[in-house]
């Protein structure tokens, strides 16, 4: 039995130093785009207007502006099962790897200033990831307040109302009309909260035959206001995790 176990001890010893080498450390070639878009998540009439919703309170709203913050975006890898995991818990080499000091190639930390625009369907590139080969399956975006280095900054600041993002999560400009006749009421909000998601990715696979891949995450703006209603005003409710959970699951295609 000693023998038995020193041969293990030995093989495995020799199996992590291989997964060391393959999988703890940026694999040049391995490249995965990421990029924002915009839609709907529920049906509406062709006479509406492009930015016009009703909420799940059938709240009538109007959206004329929107900027959101988006911190960064983390890629997860799949959970490991077996002597993978096994593996995984008794490697020195994965545990420098979870905590990588030069820089994390599984996370985007350029934060992104996202316009609503007028219209969806525009992709909005965020930047590349060069991760280790590997299947990941989920990824994590986290919203948050802007810093002044953010993207999109000055875009948000310019046109006929300009809004100051830095320091910012979310700021919405419209119109609301809570009742069946009611008139159209301005609101206009600003968020300095935080809200993160964790999306489901379809086997989202890098390897030396699949080097690239590219990620296209949609928010569903209109659900973000939600919760909203004559009993609670837009800024009574945690409009920054609506966003959050407004997500869809990216597709993910080749570049």
């Amino acid at each position: 039995m000693r023998s038995f176990l020193k041969t293990l001890t030995l093989g495995a010893t020799a199996l992590l130093s291989l997964a060391g080498c393959g999988g703890g450390s940026r694999e040049d070639g391995m490249t995965l785009d990421l990029a924002l878009t915009t839609g709907r998540a529920r049906p509406i009439s062709g006479a509406a207007g492009a930015r016009e919703l009703m909420n799940d309170q059938g709240v009538h709203a109007v959206l004329t502006s929107g900027f959101v913050t988006l911190g960064s975006v983390e890629l997860l890898p799949c959970a490991e099962v077996g002597w993978k995991r096994f593996l995984r818990q008794l490697s020195p080499v994965g545990t420098a790897w979870a905590h990588h000091t030069v820089g994390n190639p599984t996370r985007l930390d350029i934060a992104h200033v996202v316009s609503l625009g007028s219209s969806d369907g525009t992709v909005i590139p965020l930047g590349s990831l060069h991760p280790p080969p590997g299947r990941y399956c989920h990824a994590r975006l986290n919203f948050e307040p802007a810093g002044d280095d953010a993207e999109g900054l000055s875009a948000a600041a310019q046109g006929d109302a300009p809004v100051d993002m830095v320091g910012r999560s979310l700021h919405l400009r419209g119109t609301l009309s809570t009742g069946q006749e009611g008139e159209p009421q301005p609101f206009e909000v600003s968020f300095q909260t935080r809200a993160s998601v964790d999306v489901l990715l379809e086997w989202v696979t890098l390897s030396e035959a699949e080097p690239h891949a590219q990620l296209v995450f949609a928010l569903t703006w209109d659900t973000w206001l939600d919760g909203v209603s004559a009993e609670q005003p837009p800024a009574n409710v945690d409009l920054v995790g609506n966003v959050a959970r407004s997500v869809v699951p990216p597709t993910s295609a080749g570049p």
